[in-house]
């Protein structure tokens, strides 16, 4: 069995690969089975894996060391705000779920990637990858496989996200020159996951431009990418750290009100998706959103959403 979605479904949101330059992944028309022994690795993966996702797990209970991140940043020059870790996690809600989930499904749909199939072999290469709403909890090398995996229309965020770490631009820029050379530890399973058959060639030259302005603006979101205005906002307010320290920071949200948030993104994933469900908002809260980026995209527009 091979690798398809239907042609409609294709055409119907082929616009947003075009409009973002976006090429065919190099692995379309392969078996399932080989895909997913792609993603499964041998020790040294999987060892990889289980450090990584340990690092990921002890960060959830040392906000200490999330805040020194965070400071880190701000010293750097990165963000003006500094949120509390239930802020963090109320935002990092909004932006996986809310913004960067459905962004991508509209993605996946233009490049024909089925989406279940797809998110499990990203699980399977590196559970670490996909289990940090936010990125300051993830440790260095989760960061830049996550960047190596999955298609970004400009990889600020995660380029600023490795500054937090030392050495970290250097170990991107490093790997992502592996993966060119074929010689990067998890070389099979990132090239097999890559959703844009041109994003690896373009990383080096993009990693160089940041470590050489580390303060340039993130590329602008194109006009008109998609038809959601609320969409086009979170996308907008999250394409760089910045704005997503920024949102976090206007959340009236305390311990309890992060739990229940994530707690309703449980049941919306499991049990809700088969009732027909949905507990957790539709899109991002506009108040807590740069008034600028609200008036270039919905400004006249009524938000339709709860949250």
């Amino acid at each position: 069995m091979t690798l398809e979605v239907s042609m409609d479904e294709a055409r119907a949101s082929r616009s947003m690969a075009e409009t973002q330059g976006a090429t065919p992944p190099t692995w379309r028309g392969r078996s399932r089975r080989r895909l997913l022994a792609d993603v499964v690795g041998g020790p040294r993966q999987n060892l990889d894996k289980l450090r990584q996702l340990a690092a990921l797990g002890a960060a959830f209970f040392r906000p200490a060391l999330v805040r020194a991140r965070l400071e880190r940043l701000r010293d750097l020059g990165h963000v003006d705000a500094m949120p509390t870790i239930p802020q963090l996690l109320v935002a990092g809600r909004d932006q996986m779920m809310v913004s960067a989930a459905e962004e991508t499904r509209i993605f996946y749909r233009s490049q024909g990637i089925p989406w279940v199939f797809h998110n499990l072999r990203r699980f399977v290469s590196g559970p670490a990858t996909m289990l940090d709403p936010v990125g300051l909890f993830a440790p260095r090398d989760a960061i830049a496989h996550h960047v190596l995996q999955t298609f970004h229309r400009h990889a600020v965020y995660d380029l600023v996200l490795l500054r937090a770490h030392e050495g970290g631009v250097e170990a991107m820029a490093l790997q992502a020159q592996q993966i060119l050379d074929g010689t990067h530890p998890h070389q099979r399973a990132l090239t097999s996951l890559m959703e844009d058959g041109s994003c690896h060639a373009r990383l080096p030259r993009d990693i160089a431009a940041f470590a050489a302005d580390p303060h340039a603006a993130p590329r602008p979101i194109p006009p008109g990418l998609v038809d959601e205005p609320d969409l086009m906002i979170g996308m907008d307010q999250f394409k760089d750290i910045g704005g997503f320290a920024r949102y976090a920071s206007r959340l009236d949200v305390g311990v309890a009100g992060a739990v229940g948030a994530w707690l309703a993104v449980a049941f919306d994933e499991t049990l809700g998706g088969l009732l027909g469900v949905k507990l957790g908002p539709r899109c991002v809260a506009r108040a807590a959103c740069d008034a600028e980026i609200v008036a270039r995209h919905a400004a006249a527009s009524p938000s339709e959403c709860a949250g």
